[in-house]
């Protein structure tokens, strides 16, 4: 299926943001008062004492205090007082989450232990990382808020939300004029700069427009470069009726990455006297974390838009009509040199040896050279549609009782083309051309030893269709009790077909064949109950559902599967597992105190049963001729279990903090052992990977408020984040750390203001990331510098 798409110039672009940025001169700390404000801003200290917040992502029009869940949010303040304008630098602030970057570009998010974990942009689900939760996102320039909700959310937003589901919300229209821009520099040759619009158009229609450019060298000399632009224009076009369309894109290319040379699989032997040089995940000594494996050759770029259109007739406080409809295009392009294993031989002509088996067999490795030996290309072509209409509304009952209600209807069409240049059996000499294929790279100062030009060799055509309808419901049986009953049916349908390569050279796909198809339904639910002794104190307790489809289908030549009982199987027909299912239960209580202190605490306990894990990757199938296959299976049940807290408070003018802290166990908690695996370190107990056990975050904000030094503001960040597991069988432990932020900002009566940020004062070595053993170092300490102006 084939659409068509708007484009857009990158030379253009540039040259309008360049244009806009000439009339102003950098971003300031005051903030223009917003329509959509409910609480207070940092440096202008406005605050509604009194008024509850009622956050976008939970649907119904009631407060967060009136209902059983959890959600943390991050504001516009807290993410431009430290120049944050990416998504993992902003998830920090959300405990009990992890996100990390891998091969350069791709997102991979987690919460309360569990990766599936979809990202929205306005409330429409990015259904990217509703598939393998790993996707290029784009930055958060155009952020108001950022939201999200813990736990399973399958009764809101349909099939694959496990551990919760986090809501980028854009920037509303304002009435009054705003200009307000930036432009900053930092180390490693980091520039960004970034422009924010708004005002009325006509009548009581408003606009609001972003543009960020940025431009950074790197640390490891990824030579990032990201551009975007957003658009929102709306407003009431009477008193029933209110109309809006956002609009945006971005033109993001990265350079991949694959890290340094690979850990230790094995205790290492000098050859010379048979004692060890290096133990088991040892890293080689004197390795430069600056220096770069990748080919010349390797990118990933991501080019994506997006439209949503939105229409809302408002009868009364009884009756509320929705209807929004979006649609998203994404272009991924991707070729890395990926894998870079150290040269090894049967024979002793190599220094250094490990050995291959429990009989003592020595296999001899080069400690001196790596080699290039399976660059992967593949790009993914991406078109998706969503409709969703929503009725909803308050009525006042009898005896002082409340009823709120929402229900909708939701479509979503998925449409993704994907290409690949690996694999089918044949060598990747049938893919890959030129000299830096299979050669060898000094582990010492490493140097590209030619050019690879990568073609396509495969493709395939996938579709996806979701039907879900919902209801929620909340009675308000008096000032002190609430209860929440919800429920949603789900029907999704997908289908897949491979097809032939029109031009090895670039996307586009010929001679389609015949679709494998499956489907499933789910009906998914959330009941609970909120008690309110107080105004200002209230207690919750829920429990939900989850459902979570499988889009593969059997393909034995390229996958070994393991059942539930940990014995190897030959799947047949369109289905290789069960959906997944599971649930959550959840205690957990509020405190607000007026503007001066607000406070949360939550226990919560998610299981998911017949999950799929991936046991082993490059695996020798003994039944196969040892070819080297993936290892999936069923792991039976996982289970995660803790306690989250968070607060908040606003104590004086100028002075805010926010503190947060997470504990999480999140485990397997059924497994059977497997005959073709050693999976002893995978038994009942053994911790999920990418789960942290501990997240702490402390963020603290001051602005002087009065005297000679009035309208200077510092703020400090102080986060912790546990060790945590690269894969299930901890191939890879990434230590724990702490890491220490730092910011300056002087605001001047006519508009300008001036900032210093400076990230890891204390220059901490970390990882967050790696491409199997090949760990990935990241950021010491860097400072940057910010201009700004507010009109």
């Amino acid at each position: 299926m084939k659409h068509k798409m708007f484009r857009v110039s990158m030379d253009t672009c540039r040259k309008a943001a360049l244009c806009l940025l000439a009339t102003c001169s950098g971003a300031t700390y005051a903030q223009q008062k917003s329509l959509t404000d409910s609480i207070f801003k940092m440096h202008e200290i406005e605050v509604c004492a009194d008024k509850y917040v009622v956050p976008k992502i939970n649907k119904l029009p009631v407060p967060l205090q009136f209902m059983p869940i959890t959600v943390n949010s991050i504001s516009e303040e807290l993410l431009e007082n430290r120049n944050i304008v990416d998504l993992n630098e902003a998830v920090k602030f959300l405990p009990s989450t992890r996100l990390r970057t891998t091969y350069g570009g791709f997102t991979q998010f987690s919460v309360r232990g569990f990766d599936h974990t979809p990202i929205m942009i306005d409330g429409v689900r990015d259904e990217r990382t509703s598939i393998n939760n790993s996707a290029p996102l784009p930055d958060l320039s155009s952020c108001e808020t950022v939201e999200l909700i813990k736990g399973p959310a399958s009764v809101l937003y349909g099939h694959s939300v496990v551990g919760g589901v986090l809501n980028v919300v854009r920037k509303s229209p304002v009435a009054q004029p705003l200009v307000k821009a930036r432009m900053s520099y930092g180390t490693w040759n980091n520039k960004q700069s970034s422009i924010d619009l708004g005002g009325k158009v006509y009548g009581n229609m408003n606009y609001r427009a972003t543009l960020n450019y940025s431009d950074n060298e790197g640390y490891r000399q990824t030579n990032n470069k990201r551009f975007s632009g957003y658009l929102a224009l709306g407003g009431k076009i009477n008193e029933h009726h209110f109309l809006e369309l956002r609009g945006g894109f971005n033109r993001d290319k990265y350079g991949t990455e694959i890290g340094l040379p690979a850990t230790m699989k094995s205790d290492i032997y000098d050859a010379n006297d048979n004692e060890i040089y290096l133990n088991k995940d040892e890293s080689l000594p004197g390795l430069n974390p600056k220096w770069r494996y990748n080919n010349e050759s390797d990118f990933l770029k991501n080019k994506a838009e997006n439209l949503q259109l939105t229409y809302t007739y408002t009868h009364s406080d009884a009756f509320k009509l929705d209807n929004r409809f979006s649609y998203n295009h994404d272009i991924i392009d991707y070729f890395s040199t990926e894998y870079i294993p150290y040269l090894e031989s049967n024979n002793p002509i190599y220094k250094h040896y490990y050995l291959k088996d429990n009989k003592g067999t020595k296999k001899y490795i080069c400690l001196d050279t790596v080699q290039i030996t399976y660059p992967l290309r593949f790009a993914y072509d991406v078109h998706s549609y969503n409709e969703q209409l929503e009725a909803s509304g308050s009525i006042q009952l009898n005896n002082g009782m409340k009823y709120n209600y929402l229900a909708g209807y939701n479509f979503v069409a998925f449409f993704r083309e994907n290409y690949r240049g690996y694999g089918g059996g044949k060598p990747l000499t049938d893919f890959i051309e030129g000299p830096g294929l299979f050669s060898k790279i000094p582990v010492n100062n490493p140097q590209s030893m030619g050019y690879m030009k990568p073609h396509f060799g495969f493709a395939g055509v996938a579709e996806s269709y979701t039907h879900g309808l919902y209801i929620q419901n909340l009675f308000e049986f008096s000032d002190k009790l609430k209860m929440m009953v919800a429920g949603r049916f789900d029907y999704f349908a997908y289908k897949y077909a491979s097809a032939d390569v029109k031009d090895s050279e670039k996307m586009g796909y010929t001679n389609r064949q015949s679709y494998d198809k499956m489907h499933t339904t789910a009906f998914t639910y959330r009941a609970g109950l909120v008690y309110l002794p107080t105004e200002k104190l209230s207690f919750y307790a829920s429990y939900a559902n989850l459902y979570l489809p499988y889009r593969d289908f059997p393909n034995t030549d390229a996958t070994i599967y393991i059942n539930e009982d940990g014995e190897r199987f030959y799947p047949t027909g369109s289905k290789t597992f069960k959906p997944q299912s599971g649930f959550q239960a959840e205690v957990g209580g509020r405190f607000k105190w007026n503007q001066y202190l607000e406070a949360s605490a939550s226990l919560f306990y998610i299981r998911k049963n017949n999950e799929k894990k991936t046991l082993a990757r490059r695996f020798e199938d003994p039944e196969d001729d040892n070819i080297l296959k993936t290892v999936v299976g069923i792991v039976g049940s996982t289970a995660s279990q803790g306690l989250e807290l968070e607060l908040k408070s606003n104590p004086l003018p100028g002075l805010f903090f926010n503190a947060g802290y997470a504990f999480t166990d999140a485990k397997i908690r059924k497994m059977k052992k497997t005959a073709l695996l050693p999976l002893n370190d995978t038994e009942k107990g053994s911790l999920l990977p990418n789960a942290p056990r501990n997240t702490f975050v402390l963020a603290g904000d001051y602005t002087v408020q009065k005297g000679m030094l009035r309208n200077l503001g510092v703020n400090i960040t102080v986060s912790y984040m546990d060790k945590v597991a690269h894969d299930l069988v901890r191939t890879v432990e990434f230590d724990r750390y702490w890491l220490t932020d730092l910011g300056l900002g002087y605001r001047l009566d006519n508009g300008i203001g001036l900032a210093l940020n400076v990230r890891n004062v204390f220059n901490k070595s970390y990882h967050t990331q790696s491409l199997g053993r090949q760990l990935v170092p990241s950021d010491p300490r860097n400072i940057m510098a910010t201009v700004s102006y507010t009109l």
